[in-house]
């Protein structure tokens, strides 16, 4: 991690105040202070270890809330339309993201319906559980994009054949 001297000297103000406020941890703040008043890059990131450092994009978290309204409007639409049986099929309900390679996409979705208590509704395979336990940002993406190319107004509420479509995008290409 490289800062500057700028950089170097609000951080260490930041934790002088933070020793301040906190006398239990004061002697933690004190040695982080102490590194980068003096320069010693190597310890700059010892209070740093806990922050991830592959961040979710705007993109990627717009991805997320697309994919949750997309399944969102699946579950609707077939509610909707009394489709009975389908409801039941693989990829008509959210399953999550794949835990090892989909960790951030993982987490995010978690946060957002745990913490920021937005798609409290969303219907999944197994509620509350965010692990897919395979990757499925493919299968999404292109169940994303037809999605998307259904008109705004009828997005939610799809008919049959619109919510087919989308359906049949699940199904890998070279398989269908």
């Amino acid at each position: 991690m490289n800062l500057t001297r700028l950089e170097r000297y609000r951080l260490a103000n930041q934790l002088r105040i933070l020793e301040a406020l906190y006398p239990d941890e004061a002697e933690d703040y004190a040695i982080q202070r102490e590194a980068l008043e003096r320069g010693y890059e190597f310890n700059y990131s010892m209070r740093t270890d806990h922050l991830d450092a592959d961040v979710m994009t705007e993109d990627e978290c717009k991805e997320v809330w697309n994919t949750m309204d997309m399944f969102v409007s699946i579950g609707r639409s077939i509610e909707e339309l009394k489709l009975e049986g389908l409801e039941d099929k693989l990829f008509t309900k959210f399953a999550g993201y794949d835990g090892n390679n989909e960790t951030k996409f993982m987490a995010f979705a978690a946060y957002t319906v745990e913490r920021l208590k937005r798609f409290t509704h969303l219907p999944m395979q197994e509620p509350g559980y965010f692990n897919s336990h395979m990757p499925v940002r493919p299968v999404y993406g292109r169940m994303l994009s037809k999605w998307l190319e259904i008109p705004m107004p009828n997005r939610f509420d799809m008919g049959r054949d619109a919510l087919l479509a989308v359906l049949q995008e699940a199904i890998h290409p070279e398989n269908r």
